[in-house]
């Protein structure tokens, strides 16, 4: 593997290891760090909604693909909260994709794909919502995960709130244009009933 020295010191290197088991499972290594095991599942059954059957041996790596985007997203909203004087008390976040996965299993000339991401932020914080919204903004700028995404035109509604209060002060919307993802599929579902 390539050593950190082969690159210019602002480049960071990371380095993962797996080992594929049977029945779909995936053990990841990091140095110095306990492994991790990836697992999909061996069965699928077609119903209303479609159901995923794991062995329940450990997280999808859809799974370890969200858990990343939440943890990177929290870490960088502390350094730039951090940065901008931002009284900032715990950060709750919640996740929700929805993936089309008919290339998967069914249709194999599609390609699987997230429809939508709805994540969901929530600060323990008084500041206003002008201080709310620079600090979603610098974050998205900063995140490294959240550019993988927005690279890859994931459709995304992002929603920073605060405790206490039902309304989310301040919204962003990644490569959607007009209706949401979520709405088309809720009508789709609709019309199939």
């Amino acid at each position: 593997m390539a050593a950190q020295s082969e690159f210019p010191d602002y480049i960071g290197v990371t380095e993962v290891t797996t080992r594929s088991h049977d029945q779909m499972v995936v053990e990841g290594f990091m140095d110095g760090q306990h492994s991790i095991m990836a697992d999909e599942p061996i069965g699928f059954d077609i119903g209303d909604p479609p159901e995923l059957s794991g062995q329940g041996r450990g997280w999808t790596p859809v799974h370890y693909q969200l858990a990343a985007l939440s943890m990177c997203t929290a870490i960088t909203v502390r350094v730039v909260a951090n940065d901008q004087d931002f009284k900032l008390g715990q950060l709750r976040t919640s996740m929700q994709s929805l993936i089309d996965i008919r290339g998967f299993f069914f249709d194999l000339h599609l390609q699987p794909k997230f429809e939508q991401i709805r994540f969901e932020l929530t600060l323990a914080t008084k500041e206003p919502a002008a201080r709310v919204k620079a600090l979603a903004k610098e974050t998205d700028r900063r995140c490294p995960q959240l550019a993988l995404f927005r690279a890859a035109g994931v459709p995304m509604i992002t929603e920073w709130s605060r405790r206490g209060e039902r309304e989310p002060v301040h919204t962003q919307k990644l490569a959607i244009r007009g209706k949401l993802p979520e709405d088309r599929l809720r009508a789709q579902a609709l019309k199939q009933r």
